[in-house]
């Protein structure tokens, strides 16, 4: 297998050799990528996320692997079994974890933080749209380590992602926790006309690990 990095949200993604010479899609930011000969390095093998795309074309990049730092224009949840437990964005406060009823910095409440439970990490995927606006285009949970996994967050943003520990998938719970966070937090014209996303949210028979951003055509040159 060969390695090549995005070159818009950093993700190092597994290729195949066949794929050199192709263009390809981050499934997970949607950039289109150009796999020119000698772009990609060999790479020893390591844990390979399946694609969660239904139906992915044939030239689509297959899969990706845990990712290295936040993307700065993405949302990241933290749920336990019940719910939200640890929030991030990129508005200078960091991470903010559950105390009570409302959410508080992390770095200066280190000791509300878990040392473990079943913990998944959502990925909320913002991409912004030719006509300058955004769009909430999909959405990527991660299984996180049982153990040590909130108490990374002391050491930095975005050191929570080695505790991940391959692709995971939402109960009834924690997709709702997760849909009312998006209905809370962003403009119904961000996320509403996402059908794909709407539906994994609201049924309880989506057990994948998430919905990734569609495929636009391309415009007429």
């Amino acid at each position: 297998m060969l390695v090549v990095v995005c070159p818009s949200c950093q993700a190092r993604l597994k290729v195949s050799p066949q794929f050199t010479g192709r263009a390809g899609k981050c499934p997970r930011c949607g950039e289109i990528i150009n796999l020119r000969q000698g772009q990609a390095a060999n790479s020893p093998a390591s844990p390979q996320f399946p694609d969660p795309r239904a139906g992915s074309a044939d030239d689509d990049i297959p899969a990706i692997e845990q990712p290295d730092r936040l993307v700065r224009t993405f949302h990241y949840l933290v749920c336990d079994r019940l719910g939200l437990v640890a929030t991030w964005e990129a508005n200078g406060q960091g991470w903010m974890i559950r105390s009570g009823t409302t959410f508080v910095r992390a770095v200066k409440n280190a000791d509300k933080l878990s040392a473990q439970g079943d913990f998944k990490l959502v990925e909320l995927q913002i991409t912004a749209q030719p006509d300058g606006s955004h769009r909430l285009e999909g959405l990527h949970v991660y299984q996180l380590a049982p153990r040590y996994a909130l108490t990374r967050i002391e050491r930095g943003e975005d050191a929570i992602l080695g505790a991940i520990r391959g692709p995971g998938s939402l109960n009834r719970d924690q997709k709702a926790a997760v849909f009312r966070y998006i209905r809370d937090k962003f403009m119904r014209e961000l996320w509403e006309d996402n059908q794909a996303l709407v539906d994994y949210l609201t049924n309880q028979d989506y057990h994948s690990p998430g919905i990734s951003p569609p495929t636009h055509a391309s415009s007429p040159a």
